[in-house]
């Protein structure tokens, strides 16, 4: 099952029913330059996989498993100071392939990883290191609720990327990540070849100038903390820092496509830029002057990406650990049309106290329209002109005059027909 010049002491390498390989804690295997191996078995390995320059190691199996302890060193002697074998995981039997780390440790991945699987890699249970290159050839590296780490101390290249070959983070706010190392000095851009599904590529590229640190990059769909986004972009770029650099800078270009627009940020894409989730504005997303829109999207190792459309925010300072990113055509404050109170709760249980969500308004001629969402974003209430009557009793769908079960609500509130002002609402009975 193993071909090629592959050196191992046979008392601690097994094979079970054909199709499973175990490299046991005490062996230790060296793959020599210019060696071509393959493998069809699936790898348990928990020893010493040893890969020299120029070596290949053809993977055709469908689990390999880094169990705790493993190492896959290069020839260095430190095991991560040269270059090292290529691990390509191939789909030449047609199957998607899974790679499973337990007991993940920093700088002991593969040294150079290639993707030529047009089924797809999963990234399982633990994080995945690739200590040099991670390459494309065909299919997606698809995370599964965790991390990717790509390179160390400003090392570490991404190739072969495009919107057909690239690393699915996933759909929501949280779960995996694509983690590149930064020196903090660099003048050049590092990508972020990353997409919330297959077939929607949403890349990211970054400049940094600060402490040197890892910036790992997730995409999530839709707009963080709002309800209502036909201004925006529907997706948030996820920025997490290994520490707050109040003095250090980013400059950030993000890529979308035109299906993931809002039907207002189409009307007026020559008014866009990219905006900051700001939990202290109203609005909770800021405003800035508008940027050029290039098209078509160019954070790719092959063809520019047609209707794709990159926008560029320079010189991003007192940058936070988590930041929130996406991109708005909103070109004017709601400041002005805000009420002067706005409650967080009401107890709509009869005391009087709190029974109903008082909106106090800016001028007794505001006209208000007011609208409470479910958690999953199901309309529970509207009123497009809005007297403080709502009591907890939905007006809407299945809660029509029927009371809305106790929790937390999205609201929007529109004064003016101006910009919806979204929030919170719990209602406690």
């Amino acid at each position: 099952m193993l071909l090629g010049l592959f050196l191992f002491p046979p008392a601690f390498v097994t094979a079970q029913m054909v199709n499973r390989v175990n490299i046991f804690p005490s062996a230790s295997i060296h793959s020599h330059p210019n060696s071509n191996i393959n493998i069809f078995a699936d790898i348990y390995h928990s020893g010493k996989f040893v890969s020299y320059d120029t070596s290949l190691i053809n993977f055709y199996g469908n689990i390999w498993q880094n169990e705790k302890g493993n190492l896959l060193p290069d020839e260095s002697s430190s095991g991560i100071d040269s270059i090292g074998g290529i691990f390509t995981f191939s789909g030449q039997f047609l199957t998607p392939q899974r790679i499973i780390t337990i007991g993940s440790q920093l700088n002991n991945g593969f040294p150079n990883l290639r993707i030529d699987n047009l089924l797809n890699v999963n990234v399982e249970t633990g994080n995945l290191h690739v200590n040099k290159n991670l390459n494309f050839v065909s299919g997606n590296l698809i995370l599964s609720n965790v991390d990717m780490n790509v390179g160390r101390k400003g090392l570490g290249t991404i190739t072969g990327y495009s919107n057909t070959n690239f690393i699915v983070t996933g759909t929501a706010m949280s779960g995996g990540s694509l983690i590149r190392s930064f020196t903090g000095s660099a003048t050049t851009a590092t990508h972020y070849p990353i997409g919330t599904a297959l077939g929607s590529y949403t890349p990211a590229s970054v400049i940094y100038k600060g402490i040197p640190q890892n910036i790992k990059l997730r995409v999530a769909d839709n707009v963080y903390n709002k309800v209502n986004f036909p201004e925006y972009v529907y997706k948030t770029w996820i920025m997490v820092r290994d520490f707050p650099d109040a003095a250090g800078t980013v400059n950030l270009t993000i890529q979308h496509n035109s299906q993931d627009e809002g039907i207002e940020y189409f009307k007026n894409r020559s008014e866009a830029y990219v905006t900051r989730y700001d939990q202290n504005l109203t609005g909770l997303w800021d405003i800035v002057a508008s940027v050029p829109t290039i098209t078509p999207g160019s954070i790719t190792t092959r063809a520019a990406v047609f209707n794709a459309y990159m926008n560029t925010r320079l010189n991003v300072g007192a940058i936070k650990t988590t930041e929130y990113f996406s991109k708005s055509v909103i070109k004017k404050d709601v400041d002005e049309n805000t009420p002067v109170n706005i409650p967080d709760a009401i107890s709509p249980n009869g005391d009087g106290l709190n029974d109903t969500y008082i909106i106090v308004k800016r001028l007794t001629t505001d006209k208000l329209r007011f609208e409470v969402y479910s958690r999953n974003m199901v309309l529970v209430y509207q009123n497009l002109d809005y007297q403080n009557e709502f009591d907890g009793t939905g007006n809407m769908g299945g809660f029509l005059g029927s009371s809305v079960p106790d929790g937390i609500y999205y609201y929007l509130i529109s004064v003016n027909g101006a910009k919806g002002i979204p929030g919170y609402l719990v209602i406690n009975r």
